[in-house]
């Protein structure tokens, strides 16, 4: 019975439309109703708060008007193995357009008599004097308590070819965004 709750949420908390055809994959554009690819009702939107002090190595990034697709592999559903792209400009803190965002994801482990799903994302945020990129884990639950994740920062390009570091990701309801806190290390 909890799996068919679990199931039926899934399905109605997701607004994109999976379009199944012939191939072994087939795949939707999100507007929106999956939080980097996983049902938004598994995501706990937190608010967004100061993220650094002047003089702090640190980055904030705003990730606005995502795009979003979905590629449902075998078996149809939300499943282990299930992909998901994300492409959309970043914003400074004060609204200011200053780069772009891709992602790759997949789902790694979907439990379902727990409503809990993982996805292994990497992301490359590319601003104006280089790229920055990072890995890691986001967990999702059916209860809504993801609000992000940290990933490790594994490299970049331009200004930031030596650096390393952590970046906090926190999804917010307003609008809804993604914003990205980046502490970087040389």
């Amino acid at each position: 019975m909890a799996r068919r709750l679990f199931i039926s949420g899934l399905g109605v908390s997701v607004v994109a439309v999976v379009a199944v055809g012939v191939s072994l994959a087939s795949a939707s554009s999100g507007s929106g109703a999956r939080v980097w690819g996983a049902p938004a009702s598994m995501v706990h939107f937190a608010k967004a708060g100061p993220v650094a002090a002047a003089g702090d190595p640190t980055i904030t990034v705003v990730s606005k008007n995502e795009v979003e697709t979905d590629v449902d592999e075998p078996p149809t559903g939300f499943s282990q193995g299930d992909e998901i792209t994300i492409s959309s400009p970043l914003f400074d803190t004060s609204g200011n357009r200053v780069g772009h965002l891709d992602v790759h994801g997949a789902i790694t482990a979907l439990f379902q008599k727990a409503g809990v799903a993982r996805g292994q994302f990497t992301f490359t945020a590319t601003l104006r004097h280089g790229a920055i990129t990072a890995t890691g884990v986001a967990t999702f639950t059916e209860s809504g308590e993801s609000s992000g994740f940290t990933a490790a920062v594994t490299g970049g390009t331009g200004a930031y070819q030596n650096t390393d570091g952590q970046v906090r990701v926190i999804f917010t309801s307003e609008n809804p965004t993604t914003t990205f806190v980046y502490h970087l290390t040389d």
